[in-house]
This record gives C-alpha cells, structure tokens and sequence, in this order.
C-alpha cells in the first residue's frame, strides 16, 4: 500500500469536520490513543515492517472511527450536533457549500443540488405545500403574477459578480442595500409582482463565491429582514437540514440504476452515461439527468436516422420513446415539475420532425439538457 493509498484510506475514515474538531474537548484521550499506537509500531523483527505499518494504518483508522462514533453519540458543548457521523462524501458535499441556512422560524430546506464542485443551489419553504420545479406559469390575460411570500431559493457560483450585477439591475424597479453575513449586498426588487408580494434578489460575495439570495417578501424591508436570517453554521448542522429528497453520492449508483427500471434503453447504453458522477443531487434533478442522458440519444439516433434516410432506424427511435410516458421515473417526477410535460412535447413532434416551424432536432439541445449530458446531436 503507497503513502497516497493510506491518506486516502485515513480521509474517508474520519468523518469529523476540521472544524468540528478544533473545538473538542478530547481529555486524556489523545494520550491513550498515542500510547496504544505507539505499542503497535514497535516491530519484532525488521523483516516485518512492512506490514506493521499497514497494521498502523488499519489501527489508526479503526481507532478514529471509534473516537468520532463515541464523540458523536455523546455531542460536545457549545454546537447543536444532530450525533451523526458523516460519510466522507456527505461532508464534502456540505463544504462544497458555503454552509449557510436560512435561519428563520418555519422554514426549511426542501430541495438542495449541486450543479458542479463549485456551483449549488438550497430551496426553502415555509408551510407545508412544496412549490414546483417546472416552470411558472404566466396569466393569460397579462396580470401582474404576485410573488410565493413562502418561498426562498439560496444560490451559490464561481467567477466575478459584476456581470450578475448588471443583470440584475436591467430587470428592477428599485436597487439598495443590505447587510448580510459580515458584508453589505445589493438588493433589487423586480419589476412586476403585486402589493405584498414582491420579487426581490440579493447578491453579495461570501467564502470567495457570488452568492444570490432570492425570495419573495411584502416589500424591500420583510425582504432584508430576512436576508439578514442567512447564517453561517457548522457541517453538522447544515447536513442535517438537508431534505429526504437529497441523492447523497454514496446512494447515486443505486438510485440511477432503479430510476432506469422499466426505461427503454438505447442501444449499448450504460448507468455510467449518466453525467454528474460524484455530485449530490435532489431526486428530480438526478431524475431530469437519468432521462436526459437516455431521451437525447433515441433523439440522437433518431436525427441520425433521418439525415440517412434510414426509416426503420428512425422507427425504432420514436416507437422507443413513445414508451416515455409509462416510465416510471417519468410518472413520479410529473408531480413535481415541468420537465415530463416538456419531454413528452418533444416526443410528440418526432413523426414530424417539426417544432413550431422549426427543426425540432435544433431545440434539444438547450430544451432537454442534450448539451449537458454529453450527447451530441446531428446539425438542423
């Protein structure tokens, strides 16, 4: 075993955050510790070393995840610990983040996601009723559409703020000011929305990261009000305010796999085409990304097909997804979200190939997250 194996070995065996342990309270454990080991080291024979050393690795490693259990079952002072021991990935996924809540009473997280190592996003609620992943649907007659005073999304991202500032600042009515976790945001209240229930953002930098806190409030006071209930808190707590929902890494390969029962699969694919191996996911995203890394290769396929002239190829591409609608994961998602609706569209167009006028092959790209999943699709 190299020295790289055995840091990798004694990482994933200590599930206590940095921070965390900077603040036990440890006693004379550290002693007993260091003396067992110490007893361990000390070989009989020269021509053993070797595999003492593995020894000390292995008992190194057995001794730290029995030092955290215990920790963890009797909590420390001075944190509200939930007496979990974390999976490696768990904590990387929380310090991924920029571990703040939203600390204010009646909400909760409902939904969070990673769209990368550095980009993520936490959706709160305050009630009962989850709000939609899809999109919102606008009044037919032009009415102002007023603003979910129970809902709050929390976004985090690489790179610089001042193209997110300009954007923001074209589509507001009102732009100010806010404190916010040790530092001063930009505040802008949307155009639109009705008295009471107003649309408002804030972006401001935190732990190196554009961070953009958007929710809506009965006007730009209720908003900063809340703004200022952002609090930075420890791994602990933040993982454990993560939703049911959560696809936690460890869970992912096992998830895909039963998400993938009862979907028509294209030829030769595989649970691995999946992209975002290693993220953290909400179940519907990981969902979107299931059916998009298997839809935009029958559509894939299907484009290919047509440009060939190859008519049983481009058959067996639509009689495929014309199955879409009794997949299960399909079924499951379509009370949470857009997405179905959208999919099953797409799927209605392929006999003609035709998408309002234009090549329906043009719009899966951005529409269905083909660019995302790695497939790519023949030209218009």
């Amino acid at each position: 075993m190299t020295d790289e194996q055995l840091h990798r070995l004694l990482t994933a065996a200590d599930p206590l955050p940095a921070d965390r342990a900077a603040r036990l309270d440890l006693g004379g454990a550290p002693d007993v510790l260091l003396a067992g080991l110490t007893a361990e080291r000390a070989p009989r024979r020269a021509r053993g070393s070797r595999r003492v050393r593995v020894r000390l690795a292995i008992a190194t490693a057995a001794a730290a995840l029995l030092l955290v259990a215990l920790l963890s079952l009797n909590g420390d002072s001075g944190e509200r610990g939930s007496g979990t021991a974390w999976a490696a990935e768990d904590l990387r996924f929380a310090e991924a983040s920029p571990l703040v809540l939203l600390d204010s009473p009646g909400w909760r997280v409902v939904y969070a996601d990673e769209e990368s190592r550095i980009d993520g996003e936490l959706q709160y609620r305050r009630g009962a009723t989850r709000p939609l992943q899809g999109e919102i649907k606008i009044p037919a007659d032009g009415r102002p559409l007023p603003a979910d005073t129970n809902a709050a999304d929390l976004n985090w991202r690489g790179g610089g703020i001042g193209e997110w500032y300009r954007d923001r600042a074209a589509s507001a009515v009102r732009v100010t000011t806010a404190p916010v976790l040790g530092t001063t945001a930009r505040v802008y209240q949307y155009e639109g929305g009705t008295p009471g229930h107003r649309d408002i953002t804030a972006l401001f930098r935190y732990d190196g990261r554009v961070l953009e806190f958007r929710a809506g409030a009965a006007d730009l006071g209720a908003f900063k009000v809340l703004l200022a209930s952002l609090a930075r808190v420890d791994t602990d707590t933040w993982l454990s305010a993560m939703p049911p929902s959560v696809v936690k890494t460890g869970d992912r390969a096992s998830t895909v796999k039963r998400m993938l029962q009862g979907v028509a699969l294209p030829p030769g694919f595989e649970a691995s085409d999946v992209e975002g191996e290693g993220l953290t996911k909400d179940r519907y995203q990981l969902g979107a990304a299931v059916l998009g890394a298997v839809s935009c290769r029958w559509f894939a396929r299907w484009g290919d097909a047509r440009a060939d002239g190859d008519r049983a190829k481009e058959r067996e591409a639509v009689a495929a997804m014309q199955t879409a609608k009794d997949w299960p994961v399909l079924r499951q998602m379509a009370s949470e979200g857009g997405y179905p609706d959208v999919l099953l569209d797409y799927v209605k167009a392929m006999p003609s190939g035709d998408w309002y006028g234009r090549p329906l092959i043009g719009e899966l790209g951005e529409g269905l997250g083909c660019d995302t999943a790695g497939v790519d699709l023949p030209s218009p």
